[in-house]
């Protein structure tokens, strides 16, 4: 029997060989659910110690014949399905690759007419496991090409899902996974409208993936949403109604240190966008301190992402809205060199943020040297969210006398992001 460098690949296919649940595995194995969905949202980016190893081993050694067989299967299905193309037609085109009229398509959330039938076919636990494949398939698609396009394919599936389980019978056993699983990819297509800058089906996805994981009682999944929600509504420039979601989590649920983390800077991200500077540092502080606590067991499998670098991030948003730009800017450096290569999204963004908190601090060398880094990303990683922060640096220095070394540089700029489709 070859030998297994257990991934989150090797766990899903495990799980998938025995047709056991999350939860079932999970007892199985002797760790926590939120292990388990830890390791199969992360896939081939996190390998198990030396602990959980042995007990794969273990595991994989009592497996029969066919289970075998479908472990070897799955693993080379989850190996694919990382450099899976999702087709050269997008959604909303035709086979020519022209844009379709959507003025009679389908409503974003719903389950259709009242008048559908219930369908005889059966959604089981192999449906979702499909789902949450395409999860991890959708937040890579994010992670390198952003969520322009990815927004189309996580749109069309939250869809899909979301008519099955108003039409499609359901295997009771599976019921909650289903409705997590529904919400987890509600939260995805959220956050990837959020980055296509598709603001009012965010808001309409939120909503309905809040409900979805409030039906499944997936706590984890239901507070990940909502931290979404504060952070759109704080970008739409709705600080009350940020400000009001965060604290309803924080005096509402006894959370763990990373998680009130968490909140802490959703609620001084709401405060400094309502100019409450004070107010917005010593929330951040307290947050910083939390996040020193380290994470807990029972943390989400979602906590891993919260990071020295979204801290350095956030510090840096927080300094953007007190108009700190210097402070932003140095601080934004920070958060750009901790961003990993191949996160080329993450990159991206924050080598924008930094443009333009240099840009409004006068730093007109480093700003230039910032340029150069920017534009051979833009044809690349598709994020209005971004363009438009490099749209409002560039059209800020119509306002002030730049130094004459950064003007031909933004020239290019603008004339790059118009060759993408943004801009004139």
């Amino acid at each position: 029997m070859t030998i297994v460098t257990w991934t989150g690949l090797e766990v899903a296919a495990l799980r998938a060989a025995l047709r056991d649940t999350q939860v079932q595995f999970a007892d199985r194995i002797g760790c926590s659910l939120e292990a388990v969905g830890k390791w199969e949202r992360r896939g081939a980016d996190i390998t198990l110690g030396a602990k959980y190893s042995e007990c794969m081993d273990t595991t994989r050694r009592r497996l029969d014949d066919e289970q075998r067989t479908r472990f070897e299967a799955a693993r080379q299905d989850r190996a694919a399905a990382l450099r899976i193309s999702w087709g050269a037609i997008s959604p909303g085109r035709n086979v020519d690759g022209h844009t379709e009229s959507t003025e009679h398509s389908a409503p974003i959330v719903g389950v259709g007419p009242i008048t559908d039938p219930v369908v005889s076919v059966d959604v089981d636990n192999d449906y979702v496991d499909t789902l949450r494949s395409r999860i991890r398939q959708l937040v890579d698609l994010d992670a390198t090409f952003g969520g322009d396009q990815s927004s189309e394919f996580a749109l069309q599936l939250f869809r899909s899902v979301h008519r099955k389980l108003g039409t499609v019978r359901c295997d009771p056993r599976i019921e909650r996974e289903l409705y997590a699983a529904a919400g987890e990819i509600g939260e995805v297509t959220g956050w990837l409208l959020y980055d296509a800058g598709e603001h009012e089906l965010v808001r309409r996805v939120n909503n309905e993936a809040l409900h979805l994981s409030r039906m499944a009682g997936d706590r984890s999944m239901e507070l990940l949403t909502l931290q979404n929600m504060s952070m759109h509504a704080g970008s739409l420039g709705r600080p009350v109604e940020a400000l009001r979601i965060a604290r309803m989590v924080l005096e509402t649920n006894r959370l763990s240190p990373r998680l009130e983390a968490l909140f802490r800077i959703r609620e001084a991200r709401a405060l400094a966008q309502a100019g409450d500077d004070t107010s917005a540092k010593r929330s951040f502080r307290r947050a910083r301190s939390l996040y020193l606590d380290g994470t807990r067991d029972g943390d989400p499998a979602w906590a891993w992402w919260i990071d020295d670098r979204e801290l350095a991030w956030h510090e840096a948003v927080i300094h953007s809205d007190c108009a700190d730009w210097s402070k932003a800017a140095d601080t934004f450096s920070a958060s750009v060199e901790f961003t990993p290569h191949r996160e080329i999204r993450s990159r991206y963004h924050h080598l924008a943020a930094l443009f333009n908190a240099e840009i409004r601090a006068h730093a007109w060398h480093d700003a230039a040297g910032t340029i150069r880094r920017v534009v051979p990303l833009i044809d690349e990683i598709r994020s209005t969210r971004t363009a438009t922060i490099l749209l409002e640096a560039v059209g800020y220095l119509d306002t002030v006398e730049p130094a004459h070394s950064i003007r031909d540089e933004t020239r290019q700029l603008r004339d790059v992001l118009a060759g993408a489709g943004y801009g004139r």
